[in-house]
């Protein structure tokens, strides 16, 4: 019995062999998805999870382990469960929302190997919101290899650069790539899957001997499937830092362009994801989170720090305030959260007295190293003025629910200890970046 987030867990079977080939049990299964939990989160967060289990493990290539579908949720799923229920044309299914680590460590302990989830999220409101990713699936077909994958994913990341967006590639975990690009969620799944389906098209019309649009096998050898499908709103994905219930126990795995060139490029399994993370945190990070960031601004014209497209270590609990002598003087509160800092906009400035809450506008994340940013930002470019620290230290964190509420007691190093929550209060539209910054009554 362990206790996770505040929620009572029963682990069961933590020897049970899910992997035969290596010998990996169940409880290095739980292992491992504790272990990569605060760079996964982020990837999966608020979307419907589908998932696939293996009860008895994954079993041998002559006697595989039978595998089990699930999207709906039964009656044995713990009541703490964050769900979002999808309405079909004759039925309904109630999905699981992964949105922490006890729910992340309940689908490891009932075997649920492998997570797929959507494009998109769902809203405060339980909304489908548009899709903030694209995903392109380059699938070897008989004869191709990860060679020719890497080679595929180089032609499509000049096309989409070309296009203003920024993919980064994760190793599938089975035999291909996949290429993630943030998007702007002004897009509808449906044009989102068209605009794809046209780039597959027009990439297989430029390369016939090497990509192939269409999904027929007969067309697949030796060519790799640009398979746009996977951004239809009814489709998913495998998420990254998913396990796959393949013979090894091995991961979608987030991966750098350089790796992409090497000769040697192969499927990373548990234990090497493990130490990737422990080292670099989550390089994917940047396709979520940092994209709004860097396209505003140019790293020849400001001064400000330019991430190179890593997201930033598993999150820490830091925070800074900025004074901010732009066209309009306001203060930046920024709370790193997911390897980022999550930032609001105070026109106010921080509030003084708890009778008076202020307006909070919720802007684009910014990198880690923000943090330390003191100096001018030319004029003319994106918030050109003067920065200055205005306190900067540590937070407890007691409440963080994505979109809806955070409170923070912060400890300044300048201004001392202070307790804050942020409510959010907007709606659709430009409206949902508004918040309030509220100095709870109850002070340390």
């Amino acid at each position: 019995m362990v206790s996770i987030d505040g929620h009572r867990l029963t682990l069961t079977h933590l020897d049970k062999v899910m992997y035969p080939e290596t010998g990996t049990t169940k409880g290095e299964v739980i292992a491992y998805y504790n272990a990569v939990a605060d760079v996964m989160l982020p990837h999966v967060r608020d979307r419907a999870a589908t998932r696939k289990r293996w009860v008895n493990g994954v079993g041998s290539e002559a006697h595989p382990g039978m595998m089990f579908f699930h999207k709906d949720l039964d009656e044995s799923t713990p009541a703490w469960v964050k769900r979002r229920k999808i309405e079909h044309k004759d039925h309904s299914n109630e999905y699981p929302l992964v949105n922490d680590l006890a729910t992340l460590t309940w689908l490891a302990q009932i075997a649920a190997l492998e997570i797929h989830v959507p494009q998109w999220r769902f809203g405060r409101n339980g909304a489908r919101r548009n899709p903030d990713r694209l995903v392109l699936d380059l699938d070897p077909g008989p004869g191709a290899g990860l060679q020719e994958c890497a080679e595929v994913a180089r032609i499509v990341r000049a096309i989409l650069q070309g296009m203003g967006l920024d993919p980064m590639p994760v190793t599938s975990g089975s035999k291909g790539i996949h290429l993630y690009t943030a998007l702007d969620g002004r897009q509808t799944s449906d044009q989102v899957s068209a605009m794809a389906h046209e780039l597959a098209r027009s990439l297989e019309a430029d390369h016939p001997d090497l990509i192939v649009s269409d999904m027929k096998k007969s067309l697949r050898a030796g060519k790799i499937l640009l398979d746009w499908s996977q951004n239809n709103g009814n489709k998913t994905t495998i998420a990254p830092y998913s396990l796959r219930g393949r013979m090894h126990p091995t991961v979608a795995a987030p991966r750098t362009w350089r790796e992409l060139d090497s000769k040697s490029l192969a499927q990373l399994d548990l234990t090497e994801v493990m130490k990737r993370v422990k080292k670099d945190g989550d390089i994917l990070g940047g396709v979520d989170r940092l994209r709004a960031y860097r396209s505003k601004r140019d790293a020849t014209k400001t001064p400000e720090p330019i991430p190179t497209g890593r997201g930033g270590p598993a999150s820490g609990h830091h925070f800074v305030i900025q004074e901010h002598h732009a066209t309009r003087l306001h203060w930046d509160f920024r709370l790193e959260h997911d390897g980022v800092l999550v930032s609001w906009a105070l026109p106010k400035g921080v509030p003084t007295d708890y009778r008076k809450n202020h307006l909070a506008v919720q802007t684009e994340d910014h990198p880690l190293e923000y943090g330390s940013f003191e100096g001018d930002i030319p004029h003319g470019e994106y918030g050109g003025g003067h920065v200055e620290i205005w306190d900067s230290g540590t937070y407890e964190l007691e409440k963080w629910r994505d979109g809806e509420e955070v409170i923070a007691l912060l400890r300044g190093t300048k201004r001392g200890d202070r307790r804050y929550a942020l409510i959010h209060t907007g709606g659709e539209g430009k409206a949902d970046q508004n918040w309030l910054i509220h100095l709870t009554k109850d002070q340390p």
